[in-house]
């Protein structure tokens, strides 16, 4: 196995003087790589997370770690993490597991974060993304990607268990590996142990299948690409999906699937009654939005709507939050009549002595009403916002200045034609974004 280990290794150009991540457990596999790195005489630390979620047995996995590193005189990188009981602990784990593997490496220069995934885990893997419907990529095994290289992918835990024997290895058992309480462990201790009576070439099986999948995954994502370069927009924060361009796809719930899991949407029924529904419908994962605008598909993190409201006084000249602002008073005869007629959308020029402050800087709300500049009657800034078809995610987004209960500018769009400059003026407040 070593052998093959090192085989697998001379895939990354100058493998020899990298400088490695090991993620390691105290569980057989990972001792089992740590053993064959020392072999190999790789540059190598380890690097160990306790959740604490198996009490003085997690206290003991990583004093197992500790002792190991000493002996061989290899650096240990441990944190102690803790998981909010409102998450799934799992996937809680892995995620705070990576992010921590990700700190180290941009302290300390690694080249690779090494895993001890190996062939089995591929496979229960497979068998737990079957049932969940999560498509091609799901079923292709557990890949190396970027810098997170696992030298053990190719590699069956039978093999695993003879090295460890064969060479007197040490490492600690997870009692919860034993529970069938998890999906994993059922599909490990029943499932697999029958399907190796049914096939007794179920590894060489297993694996050629992993290849062909990850290949025909890569067609897949190369489809992909072209078909998103053609079919979706990207307007700052906003990826807008072009419904008419999209019309022209084929597999639509195919290309559905790849762009929107990535952002955590999975109900594909829910998707599709979206692309039909009416302008302002929405959908939500835990972190976006999808929301349905006219003959577009807006996609955009979600969040919480700012209620908070930001006073300005008579002594105020510049504003950071909630938006850059710079504010100026100037006297009637010292501006030409030109300049705040053909003032741009960024900024308005309006009657001081109309203003009582502090005026309030706030985001808008049902009922507000305005009267738009040049127009003699007053309109609701919900019908407003419809003839300038702002979606429902930017309508969120605009910031109202207001005169007490007055809408003086829809920031950014339009001010209000009560408080234009008249030939009765004789001081201007000017306000600009910058």
């Amino acid at each position: 196995m070593l052998r093959k280990l090192q085989q697998n290794f001379q895939k990354i150009p100058g493998w020899q003087n990298k400088k490695y991540l090991l993620a390691v457990s105290g569980g057989i596999d990972s001792m089992v790589l740590a053993d064959i790195l020392l072999k190999l005489e790789l540059r190598f630390e380890l690097a160990h997370c306790n959740f604490k979620l198996r009490g003085p047995e997690s206290d003991a996995d990583q004093e197992f770690v500790e002792k190991y590193a000493s002996e061989h005189q290899i650096p240990v990188h441990i944190k102690v993490c803790t998981i909010s009981d409102t998450e799934n602990i799992q996937i809680a784990a892995r995620n705070a597991r990576y992010q921590w593997f990700d700190s180290l490496v941009d302290h300390y220069g690694f080249d690779y974060i090494l895993t001890a995934h190996h062939l089995d885990d591929s496979i229960e893997t497979f068998f737990i993304n079957l049932l969940r419907a999560t498509g091609l990529k799901g079923l292709s095994g557990i890949v190396n990607h970027h810098k997170l290289f696992r030298p053990l992918s190719d590699i069956s835990r039978e093999e695993i268990v003879k090295y460890a024997t064969q060479n007197h290895l040490s490492w600690r058992e997870d009692s919860s590996n034993l529970s069938d309480k998890y999906r994993r462990n059922f599909i490990r201790h029943h499932i697999i142990p029958e399907l190796k009576k049914l096939q007794p070439g179920f590894y060489k099986s297993f694996s050629k299948t992993f290849t062909y999948l990850q290949q025909s995954q890569s067609v897949i994502d190369e489809w992909f690409e072209t078909v998103k370069n053609r079919v979706v927009i990207k307007e700052n924060a906003v990826l807008k999906l072009d419904l008419k361009q999209f019309d022209t796809v084929i597999q639509k719930d195919l290309f559905l699937y790849q762009w929107l899991s990535l952002y955590g949407f999975s109900d594909m029924e829910g998707i599709n009654r979206l692309l039909t529904g009416q302008t302002g419908k929405e959908i939500f994962s835990k972190e976006f939005r999808l929301t349905k605008h006219g003959d577009f598909l807006l996609l955009q993190k979600s969040g919480p709507v700012d209620v908070q409201t930001y006073k300005l006084d008579k002594h105020t000249k510049e504003i950071n939050e909630p938006l850059p602002l710079k504010l100026e008073i100037i006297d009637r005869n010292e501006l030409n009549e030109e300049v705040f007629k053909t003032a741009g959308l960024h900024e308005i020029y309006i009657d001081y002595a109309l203003i009582k402050f502090p005026l309030i800087l706030r985001k808008w709300q049902p009922g507000d009403y305005f009267y738009p500049f040049g127009m003699s009657g007053k309109k609701k800034l919900s019908d407003y916002f419809t003839d300038i078809k702002l979606s429902k995610p930017d309508k969120e987004k605009i910031w109202l200045l207001c005169n007490g209960v007055d809408v003086v500018w829809v920031i950014g769009k339009r001010m209000d034609e009560r408080y234009k400059i008249t030939s009765k003026t004789k001081k201007i407040l000017h306000l600009r974004l910058i």
